[in-house]
């Protein structure tokens, strides 16, 4: 008995949970189908509304280029720390890849480890640079070097490259915010004429049969959505920052 119920509690655990807001989404968008074009309907804006949510789950769980950014201005931070705490540049370079945040503390393992199978440290800091040609590990890689040929307060230098990445990032979240309105007016005017066209089959349903039973009317009908989808991809083109 008692196993039974152990099972039974894993097999309900093991259950997905269903979300409030889930249920909202997915129930107003089978009704909207519903009303729209009756089951046919209820598919399509079913599906419709999982793909939307996939789509934001991915964007919610991936890691922005600007947090990597941030990530890598406290990775040579932690570098900056290790070396004006009296380690050498090896150690130090282990210390900031057991502190740094994943995708920048991937790097720096893979960093490690080419240190440790014997490679020279002027080698490794090239192979770094070539493996992620970003204008961040580049400005880091520089400064090393430079620091082995010609010496120098490192920590200071350090510490001026991570305030760079950091101003950097500044200025982006900056630019973001003042383009946020332009990026919503994006997404207004390539879902203005899907609402309505769907205000319209609501309310003239005969006259928009009229239109798709024709194929003039389907090629218009089509052209519009290629022009729509052109008119959006460009304006997100032109607001893209990092």
């Amino acid at each position: 008995m008692g196993r039974r119920l152990s099972l039974a509690s894993s097999d309900a655990a093991a259950l997905p949970s269903v979300r409030k807001d889930d249920v909202l989404v997915f129930g107003s968008a089978a009704l909207v189908g519903w009303a729209i074009a009756r089951v046919p309907g209820v598919l399509i804006a079913v599906a419709a509304a999982a793909t939307v949510r996939g789509v934001r789950r991915r964007r919610a769980g991936a890691v922005t280029p600007i947090v990597i950014e941030e990530r890598f201005a406290d990775a040579v931070g932690a570098l900056a720390a290790a070396v004006r705490s009296g380690a050498s540049l090896t150690q130090a370079i282990r210390y900031a890849a057991s502190e740094a945040a994943p995708p920048v503390r991937d790097d720096l393992a893979r960093f490690v480890e080419r240190l440790d199978t014997g490679i020279a440290l002027d080698h490794a800091l090239r192979s770094w640079s070539t493996d992620r040609p970003t204008a961040n590990v580049e400005l880091v890689v520089g400064a090393l070097e430079l620091h082995r040929r010609s010496g120098g307060d490192l920590p200071a230098v350090l510490d001026q490259v991570s305030g760079t990445i950091r101003d950097r990032v500044s200025v982006t979240r900056e630019v973001r915010s003042l383009t946020a309105q332009a990026r919503m007016s994006a997404w207004i005017l390539g879902l203005l004429p899907v609402g309505f066209f769907a205000f319209l089959w609501l309310t003239s349903r005969h006259d928009i049969e009229g239109a798709l039973s024709t194929p003039v009317g389907i090629a218009c009908v089509l052209g519009g959505l290629l022009l729509e989808f052109s008119a959006f991809v460009w304006i997100r083109k032109l607001l893209v920052v990092a």
